[in-house]
């Protein structure tokens, strides 16, 4: 039974994800999902089983919404901490970053495991015109420094 890292105490919350960051061949497009009846687009990713290391995290996770088998390296952290109906909640997130060396068929695909989500290849160099949550995300896509990401929201 497997249980992932996600624990509430009265309004807190703490939780530990992993996500990737994928782009095409030539790295002008890079892979970023939204949940139907939302504006913002996420980098693909989960949550980190208790007992289980980020990297098999990340391959895990993207293998079951994507199908991809990729190879990752690290490329950061990212420490977010939101206010949401009144819950404090603070999120680790290791982000890793990947090439998908496949064909792409189609821009936009349903996931493999939620069909709430849908996963779309977006051009690299258009990334303004989309709402990006967290906004750092931007940031880590666009660079090839390690980076380790505090993002403070109080909304």
């Amino acid at each position: 039974d497997v249980m992932d890292i996600d624990y509430i105490k009265d309004n807190y919350r703490f939780n530990a994800r992993v996500s990737g960051i994928i782009y095409n061949k030539d790295n002008s497009k890079v892979l970023l999902f939204k949940i139907k009846n939302r504006d913002y687009y996420m980098l693909p990713g989960g949550r980190i089983n208790m007992y289980e290391d980020s990297k098999s995290a990340i391959k895990r996770e993207i293998l079951e919404e994507t199908g991809y088998n990729i190879d990752f390296k690290f490329a950061g952290i990212q420490e977010n901490f939101l206010l949401r109906d009144n819950i404090k909640i603070t999120q680790y997130c290791f982000c890793y970053k990947g090439i998908y060396k496949g064909t792409i068929d189609s821009d936009k695909f349903v996931c493999k495991d939620n069909d709430e989500q849908l996963l779309c290849w977006v051009d690299v160099d258009k990334l303004s015109n989309y709402k990006v949550y967290p906004e750092s995300n931007i940031k880590l896509i666009s660079s090839d420094n390690l980076m380790h990401i505090i993002e403070k929201k109080e909304n």
